[in-house]
């Protein structure tokens, strides 16, 4: 009787993952505009402490008034775990992050990196659902790692808004590991082939995806070797510390057009590698290091409906803040 019971649990939950590709409910419906277009701006490195940085929010403010994105992605070290340690200071600095896009109604999602949760009382998934709770955040906390939150998709919708037509995925790539920094792990990259798969059969064809996390591949330095790079180097690449194989999966499943990621403060090159394309952003936030002369700003991303295979993008420089 027991065994017959535990059976008939375990092929109820196979079914499940058989048949649905995500978890949770996607919260707000994501399409592209009436002119086919869909706006991604991207931040990145923003350091808040329970203090506001004034210059940081001004920003984020600036570019979205000016950008009007339909989507705003931010790619970990939003707070500065070593700097809002208790759980009352990670919700003011999530509050301060959060406020330029609640107050616009912009859809928002987030990342998490190595210095979210650094020193801090608040763990990773906590974190989380701090930011789950505010209306427009399209976060989810699940990851198939232990000790990780926020491996999730986004399924974006055509200006007819009657089918899905392009997809993003959002991963947790780690704070730390014995050999440097986080990496992507193996169960999160199989999990990754499996959505994908479930997205192609669920929608009859491969789903257009860009991908976005904290901390670069190991290929990304081979980006700059190619010299048909766009963009600065000012810094030496701080990787992830394994290549675990993602860069093959995604060469495998074929979906992915773009990464982008943050972690390197003062480069934001960006260029194509086996059909891929590996980017930065453009560090946001006035906490933390940078460099004299590399302004602080973001990276903007827009898709076209009539040709999903390919993006613009560029970065938006902001060299004066007036506070």
């Amino acid at each position: 009787m027991i065994d017959n019971a535990l059976k008939s649990i375990l092929n109820f939950f196979k079914g499940i993952f058989k048949k649905k590709y995500r978890v949770i409910p996607q919260k707000i419906n994501l399409k592209f505009n009436q002119n086919g277009e869909f706006k991604i701006v991207q931040f990145t490195d923003l350091h808040e402490y329970s203090l506001k940085n004034k210059k940081t929010i001004r920003l984020m403010e600036n570019v979205l008034d000016t950008e009007q994105p339909d989507l705003v992605v931010l790619t970990g070290d939003i707070i500065d775990g070593r700097f809002c340690k208790l759980k009352e200071e990670v919700k003011k600095a999530i509050a301060n992050i959060a406020k330029p896009m609640k107050d616009r109604k912009i859809p928002w999602a987030v990342v998490l990196g190595n210095h979210d949760n650094e020193l801090c009382m608040v763990n990773r998934k906590n974190q989380m659902k701090m930011y789950m709770s505010y209306k427009y955040n399209l976060s989810q906390s699940f990851s198939s790692a232990i000790g990780r939150a926020g491996d999730y998709n986004l399924i974006i919708k055509n200006s007819k808004n009657d089918k899905p037509i392009f997809n993003i995925y959002m991963f947790d790539s780690g704070s730390y590991d014995i050999k440097g920094y986080g990496y992507i792990r193996k169960e999160q990259i199989d999990w990754y082939k499996k959505l994908s798969t479930n997205l192609k059969k669920e929608f009859g064809k491969i789903i257009p995806s860009l991908m976005f996390f904290h901390i670069p591949l190991q290929q990304q330095y081979k980006v700059w070797q190619s010299g048909k790079a766009i963009g600065e180097r000012n810094e030496k690449e701080s990787p992830q510390s394994v290549d675990s194989g993602l860069f093959s999966a995604l060469i495998e499943m074929g979906d992915v057009k773009g990464v982008f990621v943050g972690h390197d403060h003062t480069n934001d090159y960006i260029g194509d590698l086996n059909g891929i394309t590996l980017g930065y952003g453009r560090k946001t936030g006035y906490n933390s290091y940078g460099k004299k002369g590399f302004a602080k700003g973001a990276r903007i991303i827009i898709l076209n409906e009539n040709n999903l295979e390919k993006f613009k993008t560029y970065t938006k420089i902001l060299s004066y803040i007036n506070v």
